[in-house]
């Protein structure tokens, strides 16, 4: 079981720098003319917000996810205290975008012991948090701690719940698509969502309308629609960059569901040991 949740954090990784590429590329047409038939390559992010990034780099969901991995590993488990510091740490000491909730709760955490952050309701604090994963006996409310760091509103919590629930299920044993769906009548919210998932061919026709945006109202419903579509992980990244927007947060989150389920099995090894923390990763989740 540690073997597959070690997998599910290095695909997490992978998912993050494979899609950095594209990351916040809006427009589909630019990102067919960049891309085509299924995506093993890294490549240097197309986005002005990533300038001084390189092919493999990760984003920063990507940096916050790792400096989390790393604070598990430096305190031999998670302790959400100690990571609000580490986290604070990291940020100060690495260059990186950083985004309205990194900016927002660092702003709080200066002022006070508060280990709530920003007012915030993007897929990021939910992708950036999904290396908790990998300690067996975490709760609901651990997990949704740690994205309150970051993020703060009732769909987040709408979701995180319902991403924590289908995770832990899969890790079990429990079919992907089975556990989506045992979830997704959780709240109002992810019952919709589900309901308007469309076929495999219209992903990416489809995702201006469905939403390409930050936001967990607009980046979710794509993250369904690659899971329940997708027939490898590999193939769920392709379409998710194919898709345009956020796809760095969408991609974490469908790989730490996918790779619950069936690890690095469509993944090259290319990918696996070609991102820039790649050495790092393996280096942190051995000493788990």
């Amino acid at each position: 079981m540690l073997n597959k949740r070690k997998d599910l954090i290095k695909a997490v990784f992978i998912a993050d720098a494979l899609s950095f590429g594209s990351h916040w590329v809006y427009s589909t047409d630019k990102l067919q003319e960049e891309y085509s038939g299924i995506i093993d390559e890294y490549r240097s992010p197309m986005a002005k917000f990533h300038q001084g990034k390189e092919a493999g780099d990760l984003s920063h969901y990507g940096e916050q996810a790792f400096a989390l991995l790393q604070s598990i590993s430096d305190n031999q488990g998670f302790d959400l205290k100690k990571f609000r510091d580490d986290w604070v740490d990291y940020l100060e000491n690495n260059e990186m975008y950083m985004d309205h909730a990194m900016q927002d709760s660092l702003e709080k955490f200066r002022d006070s012991n508060t280990l709530v952050g920003a007012e915030n309701h993007e897929l990021g604090g939910i992708a950036r948090s999904l290396p908790l994963f990998l300690e067996a006996d975490i709760t609901e409310q651990d997990f949704l701690d740690l994205i309150h760091l970051t993020h703060n509103a009732e769909v987040v919590d709408q979701t995180g719940k319902f991403v924590f629930r289908v995770i832990q299920e899969v890790l079990t044993g429990k079919d992907y698509k089975q556990a989506i769906e045992d979830s997704k009548d959780l709240n109002q919210f992810t019952a919709e969502s589900f309901e308007k998932i469309g076929s495999k061919d219209s992903i990416v026709a489809s995702a201006d309308e469905r939403g390409q945006g930050c936001s967990i109202e607009q980046g979710f419903p794509i993250v369904l629609d690659v899971l329940w579509n997708a027939d490898n992980l590999l193939e769920a990244l392709t379409l998710n960059i194919m898709a345009g927007g956020d796809t760095s947060a969408r991609a974490m989150v469908i790989a730490a569901v996918m790779a619950a389920a069936e690890g690095l099995d469509s993944i090259p090894e290319k990918l696996i040991t070609g991102f820039n923390r790649s050495q790092s990763v393996s280096e942190l989740l051995s000493e788990i």
